[in-house]
């Protein structure tokens, strides 16, 4: 297959998974069409205003950004967690709708989606020999129809509240689990044994399983599990 279109394939996963995480608090907070287009068409200007600036931007800044994205991802991983067991809870104990409150936390840009999107758009422009703008243009359009087909999906769907929380919370490990063990498996690819692989990695991962133990029993106790 071509590298380049197997290059545009994986960011065109990639904008897709971007817009199934956004669409899933839209679309399980039932906003209505007009709040969602709001949204969606939010995203297309920042992906716009980023094709226009990936030419801007010096490469020691954009280095300098994804050095601090470790730490921003945490911070999102885990407010993620906490918005979404309390989001749960409410509804499963006391039938309580903060849906609407919280659905932001999936919703909106975060700082490490937006520097993925950025690094995808340099990238294409690049691989493709195209105006920046253009690629960005392209990006938020794919990105906006995306958004608003997965959002009326999920509308229509009627989950509870409940259900966006567990959503909320499952993202937010996954956040956790990429940081954990992506490191790791570069970490063993590195390695010309296995005796080689940094024991602090062995020690991530298996703090990670042993932390989801914990938290499903911990949810289960405060009622956020179905």
């Amino acid at each position: 297959m071509d590298l380049t279109w197997l290059s545009i394939s994986g960011v065109l996963i990639g904008i897709l998974i971007f817009a199934l995480k956004v669409s899933l608090g839209c679309g399980l907070a039932s906003l209505n069409r007009r709040e969602v287009l709001s949204i969606a068409t939010g995203y297309l200007m920042i992906s716009l205003f980023m094709g226009m600036a990936i030419v801007l931007i010096q490469e020691n800044a954009l280095a300098a950004v994804l050095n601090a994205g470790v730490a921003v991802h945490l911070a999102v991983a885990l407010l993620l967690v906490a918005l979404g067991v309390m989001t749960a809870r409410k509804w499963n104990n006391h039938h309580h709708d903060i849906s609407r409150k919280t659905f932001w936390a999936l919703s909106m840009p975060c700082p490490a989606c937006l520097a993925a999107s950025f690094i995808s758009c340099s990238f294409l422009a690049t691989l493709l020999d195209m105006a920046s703008w253009k690629v960005g243009l392209g990006f938020g359009i794919i990105l906006f129809f995306a958004i608003m087909g997965l959002s009326e999906v999920f509308r229509r769907r009627h989950q509870t509240p409940s259900v966006m929380g567990n959503a909320m919370i499952f993202v937010g490990l996954f956040y956790i689990l990429s940081m954990l063990i992506i490191p790791a498996y570069l970490g063993s690819k590195v390695a010309s044994t296995p005796s080689e692989i940094p024991a602090v990695n062995a020690v991530y991962t298996y703090g990670f399983l042993l932390g989801m133990i914990f938290l499903g029993f911990i949810g289960k106790k405060m009622g956020v599990a179905i």
